[in-house]
């Protein structure tokens, strides 16, 4: 049997909001996949620090208060069936954020990782937000978030309703800043 899911993904960068982006993925195994605790540290700390590795800066550091208030927006995007950044109001300064969400149970934590990653494909070097090959920063928004050279932790959770998973990564400090050189 195979059935098409369907994968959200939205960064926040600095810069300004980006749109979702949608994907839609044929599968052919329906069986849900994995969750836990662990096991979500254990894929988002090793695709965020590979991507990192391959980029040349330092690894992230997981912080359970990021993961926190990552859990708590997860539960909020879920609840509402939404899928749209957390305006963080009071917060200052703004923790980073990326976003995806994809159809329930259906994605191991290392493919949401790796939808985020895999943005890789459309970035070049540049100062930022022109970091994007197809002129889009939006397209690498996840990607440059992820390999930020001066973000230093992330936490991340997921959530879900009845339909979709959500997942939240939060940095700090806050990437995708206007004007910032990537190499």
């Amino acid at each position: 049997m195979r059935r098409a899911l369907t994968v959200l993904i939205l960064s926040l960068p600095v810069a300004a909001l980006a749109t979702p982006q949608t994907v839609a993925e044929v599968r052919t195994d329906l069986r849900p996949q994995p969750r836990s605790a662990a096991l979500l540290r254990t894929a988002m700390i090793t695709g965020h620090n590979q991507a990192r590795q391959q980029y040349g800066v330092g690894p992230l550091i997981w912080d359970e208060g990021l993961a926190n208030d990552a859990r708590a927006y997860a539960q909020v995007l879920a609840r509402n069936n939404r899928f749209e950044h957390d305006p963080q109001r009071g917060r200052n300064p703004k923790q980073g954020e990326n976003l995806w969400m994809g159809t329930r149970s259906a994605y191991s934590y290392g493919e949401m990782i790796g939808h985020l990653v895999g943005e890789r494909r459309y970035y070049r070097s540049g100062r930022f937000p022109d970091v994007s090959r197809t002129g889009d920063w939006s397209q690498v928004g996840h990607y440059t978030q992820i390999i930020w050279p001066t973000s230093q932790r992330v936490g991340c959770a997921t959530a879900s309703n009845r339909a979709d998973d959500y997942l939240v990564c939060r940095y700090w400090p806050a990437g995708n800043v206007v004007g910032t050189m990537l190499r």
